[in-house]
C-alpha cells in the first residue's frame, strides 16, 4: 500500500512537470509568430513615435493670499468648527473653481489671440510656432466678425516678394504680393465672407521661408476656450501646504503654455483687485449716505443752539457751569460714546435686516466691537467668493446654493451680536443716565436755561463725534481703495521641464513589446480554447481507458502497407503497438482475437487493423485478418486485391466452408485474409448467425492471432454482435479528427463493459510538432540551423 501511494505521488509529480513543458511547447512552436508579431508592434511603435505631435508639460505655482486670518478672525475658529462658516479648504476649492471657470479662460484665449494658430507644412506633421509667427495677416478697417467665426487659409511663399493665396481645399486666388491688400473668401462651408486682407512677412522669423507653405487655422474661441479648461490641471502641492496650487498644462507649444499659465494668473489677480474695490466703493458709498445725514442733524442741533442763546441772550453758558461740567466730564464722555455706539449699531442692523442675497455690508462703520468687525469682513468675503462664481455658473450650482446657506447663517449670526451688543449699550446708557441725575440732582441750584442748553450741546457733541468719526472712516476706506494687492501670490512662473511627456519612446516600444507578445499569445490561446478536437494523449487520459501507443500521420500513400523490412514512422509504431498488445492479451499461443473499432468511418481502424496484421505476419506470427465491416468494406481497396466470397457469402451459403473464404497474401508469407464479401443489406442480422461462431471456433486453433476490422461503434451496432469473440478491443481514435464531445461514447462502453479489455490508438498524430517520434534510428530528424527552423515553411502554422 505504501509503495503504490507513493507511486502515485511520484506519478502526479510527473504529470505537472509535463503540463508545464507541453504548455510551454505549445506557445514555443510558434515562435516566429511571436517574433514577427513583436516586430511588426516595434515598428507601428516607431512609426506611432515619428508621426506623433510632442507634447510638454507646462507647470506654475501659486500662494492665494486672500482669506488668511489674522488676529481679529481668530475668534471664529470655534465657529468653523461647528461648520457655521466656510473652512479653508472650501475657501480653496472656490478658488479653483475661479482659476478653472470659462470667464477668466475667455479672457486669455481672447488677449493672447491662441484661437488664431500659425503652421508651417512639414512631415509628418505640421509644425505650429508662436511667438515667432512666421506671417502675420491683418483685415483692413475691420477685424474677424464674431467669436464664433472659423476657417483656415494657406500662404504658399513664392519668394521674398510674392505668394499664393490658397483656402483649405488649396484652390488657388493668384499670385499677391506682400503689404498688398486683396479681397479673400474666407470661412467654411456654414459661414462664409469677403474681407480685404494684407499679409506681411515676419522679417524677424530667422530663416528664409521661400518653397514652404504656411497654414493659417482661427478655430471659434468658445472651442479653444473649452479645450484648455480640459486640459488645465489645478491641485494642491500637498494637504499641509492647501493654499499653495500647481497650474499645469500640456501643450505641443511650450511658449503657448507658458503664456496662457502666466496670463491666467494675471487674470485672476485683476478679477481678485476688482473685488476688492468693490467692497472698498460700496463702503465709502455708505459712508458718504451716513456723513450727508449727520451733517443734516448737526446743522439743525447746531441752529436750535444758536436760536437758543440769542433767545435767552446767554454770551458764555461754559463759565456759568464749568463747575459742573467738570465733576461730570467722565460721566458725559462715556454717555456721548456709549450713545454713539447704539446708532452705529442701529444702522448696522438696518442694514443687515434690508440686505439682499449677493449685496456687500458696509465694512468698518466705527463699531467697537471686534467680533462684529470680524464678522461683517467674513461675510463680504463669501459674498466675492459668490458673486465671481456666479459669473461662470448658475444660482442652482451646489456651491452656490452652499455659499447663500453660509450666507444666512452669518446674517443670523451677526443680527443677533448685533442685537446683543446694542442691549449691552442701552443698559451702559441706562447706568450712566442714572449717574448723570445723580449729579444733576447735586446742582439743583444751575439755572434752568442752563440746564436746557446742556442738553442741546450733549445733542451737539454727540453728532460731531459721530460726523468726525464716518469722516475717519472714509478716508480710511480711500486709501484701502487706493492700495491694491494681488490675491495670488507667483511662487514659480510658468516653466516646461527638459523633454517631451508624450510620446515616450521607452513607454511606447515597452507596450510594442507587450503587445507583440500578447496578441500571438492570445490568438493562439482562442484558438486552442476554440478546437474541439481530440489532438494527442492527454486528450484521453480522463476516461482512465489504457493507451497502447499512436500511429503518425503521413501523406505517403505507399505506408498505407508495411513491408518487410520497412523502417518508416508507420513501420515503427506498428512494432510499438505490437510490443504493447503483446502484454495485454494471454500467453496462450493460439487464437489471440483483437477486435477494432471507432466511433466513425474514417478514422482509420481498417488502416490499423491491417497494418497489424502485417507487422504479427512479418515478424513470423501465424495471422488471420477478418474484414467484418459488412456496409463498408476497404481491406480489399488497401491491398489492391479483388473482392471475392468473403463473410457476407459465408453466412449465406450453408455450402460454403471456412477454407473456402480464406485467402492467402501473395507477399506477405503468414497473413491470411477473409475478406466481407457481397455488401448486404441487413448486416445486422447476418452478424447474429450461428455462421460467425463456426468461423472463429474454426480459425482459433489454426492462427496465432485473428485480427477482426468491425464496423464503427457510434454509428451502427454491428460490432455488439462480434465483441463477445474477442479478447482485446482496440479503439482507433484520429487525431485532429473526432470531436472531443464524442469521447463520452468509449468511456460509457468501457464502463459498461460492451467491449471486451478495452485499450485506445490514437490515429494520425502529428510528431512533427513534438520532441520525439517514432523512426528508425530512434525518431532522429536532421538538425537545422536556428534562424532556417525558425522560418521553415514546414513549421506550424498560426
Amino acid at each position: 500500500m505504501h509503495l503504490n501511494k507513493s507511486e502515485k505521488i511520484l506519478e502526479d509529480n510527473l504529470d505537472d512537470s509535463i503540463n508545464m513543458k507541453e504548455i510551454f511547447e505549445k506557445y514555443f512552436k510558434h515562435i516566429k509568430w511571436f517574433v514577427f508579431s513583436v516586430l511588426l508592434f516595434i515598428s507601428l511603435a516607431f512609426i506611432k513615435i515619428r508621426s506623433e505631435i510632442p507634447q510638454y508639460k507646462v507647470s506654475g505655482v501659486i500662494l492665494i493670499k486672500e482669506n488668511e486670518k489674522g488676529s481679529s478672525i481668530g475668534n471664529l475658529e470655534s465657529f468653523e468648527n461647528l461648520g457655521l462658516f466656510g473652512s479653508e479648504t472650501n475657501r480653496l476649492e472656490n478658488e479653483i473653481q475661479i482659476l478653472k471657470s470659462r470667464r477668466l479662460m475667455t479672457k486669455v484665449v481672447k488677449e493672447l489671440e491662441f484661437n488664431i494658430n500659425y503652421f508651417i507644412e512639414d512631415s509628418p506633421y505640421d509644425k505650429e510656432y508662436y511667438p515667432n509667427f512666421p506671417i502675420t495677416f491683418d483685415f483692413v478697417g475691420d477685424t474677424l466678425i464674431g467669436d464664433d467665426f472659423s476657417t483656415l487659409f494657406k500662404i504658399r511663399i513664392l519668394s521674398d516678394t510674392r505668394f499664393l493665396f490658397l483656402n483649405a481645399e488649396d484652390a488657388s486666388y493668384g499670385s499677391k504680393a506682400f503689404g498688398e491688400t486683396f479681397v479673400a473668401e474666407l470661412g467654411n462651408e456654414e459661414r462664409s465672407i469677403r474681407k480685404d486682407l494684407v499679409v506681411n512677412l515676419n522679417p524677424n522669423f530667422g530663416r528664409s521661408l521661400v518653397g514652404e507653405t504656411v497654414i493659417i487655422s482661427v478655430y471659434p474661441v468658445d472651442r479653444v476656450v473649452s479645450s484648455y479648461m480640459k486640459r488645465l490641471e489645478i491641485e494642491p502641492i500637498n494637504e499641509r501646504m492647501s493654499k499653495v496650487l500647481i497650474l499645469s498644462l500640456n501643450e505641443s507649444v511650450k511658449q503657448k503654455g507658458i503664456s496662457l499659465i502666466n496670463n491666467l494668473i494675471e487674470q485672476y489677480n485683476a478679477d481678485g483687485i476688482t473685488d476688492k474695490n468693490l467692497v472698498a466703493q460700496n463702503t465709502t458709498d455708505f459712508l458718504d449716505l451716513r456723513i450727508g445725514l449727520i451733517e443734516t442733524e448737526l446743522a439743525a442741533i447746531e441752529l436750535t443752539a444758536e436760536q437758543f442763546r440769542t433767545k435767552n441772550k446767554m454770551i458764555d453758558v461754559n463759565t456759568g457751569s464749568s463747575i459742573y461740567l467738570h465733576s461730570s466730564s467722565a460721566n458725559e464722555s462715556e454717555l456721548v460714546d456709549s450713545n454713539t455706539q447704539i446708532q452705529l449699531v442701529n444702522l448696522m442692523i438696518d442694514e443687515v435686516g434690508s440686505i439682499r442675497t449677493g449685496e456687500l455690508l458696509p465694512g468698518n462703520v466705527g463699531i467697537a466691537d471686534p467680533t462684529i468687525i470680524s464678522m461683517i469682513t467674513q461675510y463680504n468675503n463669501l459674498v466675492l467668493q459668490r458673486n465671481r462664481i456666479l459669473k461662470s455658473s448658475s444660482e442652482i450650482n451646489p456651491i452656490i446654493i452652499n455659499i447663500d446657506s453660509q450666507l444666512e447663517n452669518y446674517k443670523s449670526n451677526l443680527s443677533n451680536s448685533l442685537n446683543n451688543q446694542k442691549s449691552s449699550l442701552e443698559i451702559k446708557v441706562g447706568t450712566l443716565t442714572t449717574q448723570s441725575s445723580k449729579i444733576s440732582s447735586r446742582i439743583a441750584s444751575v439755572p434752568k436755561n442752563e440746564r436746557e442748553f446742556k442738553d442741546i450741546v450733549r445733542q451737539q457733541e454727540t453728532k460731531n463725534a459721530l460726523y468726525l468719526f464716518l469722516l475717519q472712516k472714509r478716508e480710511e476706506s480711500v486709501l484701502s481703495n487706493a492700495v491694491n494687492v494681488d490675491k495670488a501670490k507667483v511662487i514659480d512662473n510658468a516653466y516646461s521641464k527638459p523633454g517631451k511627456i508624450s510620446p515616450k519612446k521607452s513607454t511606447n516600444l515597452l507596450g510594442a513589446i507587450i503587445l507583440g507578445i500578447l496578441v500571438p499569445f492570445i490568438v493562439i490561446y482562442v484558438r486552442d480554447l476554440l478546437d474541439t478536437k481530440v489532438h494527442d494523449e492527454k486528450d484521453l487520459r480522463k476516461m482512465g481507458i489504457p493507451f497502447i501507443g499512436d500511429v503518425p500521420f503521413s501523406k505517403n500513400k505507399g505506408d498505407l502497407l508495411i513491408t518487410n523490412n520497412d523502417t518508416s514512422n508507420i513501420a515503427e509504431a506498428f512494432r510499438y503497438l505490437r510490443t504493447n498488445i503483446g502484454f495485454m492479451l494471454d500467453r496462450k499461443e493460439w487464437g489471440k482475437t483483437i477486435l477494432f473499432t471507432s466511433t466513425q468511418s474514417g478514422e482509420g481502424k481498417t488502416f490499423a487493423a491491417l497494418n497489424l496484421a502485417s507487422s504479427l505476419a512479418i515478424s513470423g506470427k501465424k495471422t488471420l485478418l477478418i474484414a467484418m465491416d459488412l456496409r463498408v468494406p476497404k481491406i480489399a481497396k488497401y491491398m489492391d486485391v479483388d473482392e471475392v466470397k468473403g463473410v457476407s457469402n459465408f453466412i449465406k451459403d450453408n455450402e460454403l466452408r471456412v477454407r473456402d473464404i480464406i485467402n492467402k497474401h501473395a507477399e506477405i508469407e503468414n497473413l491470411s485474409l477473409i475478406l466481407s464479401g457481397d455488401i448486404p443489406p441487413n448486416p445486422v442480422e447476418l452478424l447474429m448467425s450461428k455462421r460467425v461462431d463456426e468461423i472463429f471456433e474454426e480459425v482459433k486453433n489454426d492462427y496465432e492471432f485473428i485480427i477482426v476490422d468491425s464496423a464503427p461503434v457510434g454509428m451502427v451496432t454491428d460490432t455488439f454482435q462480434i465483441s463477445r469473440f474477442a479478447e482485446l478491443t482496440v479503439y482507433v481514435i484520429k487525431a485532429n479528427f473526432l470531436d472531443k464531445r464524442m469521447l463520452h461514447i468509449p468511456d460509457k462502453l468501457n464502463r459498461q463493459n460492451k467491449l471486451s479489455n478495452m485499450c485506445l490508438l490514437l490515429n494520425g498524430t502529428d510528431h512533427s510538432k513534438g520532441t520525439y517520434g517514432y523512426g528508425y534510428g530512434y525518431g532522429e530528424k536532421k538538425k537545422k540551423r536556428f534562424f532556417k527552423n525558425l522560418f521553415s515553411r514546414k513549421a506550424a502554422t498560426l
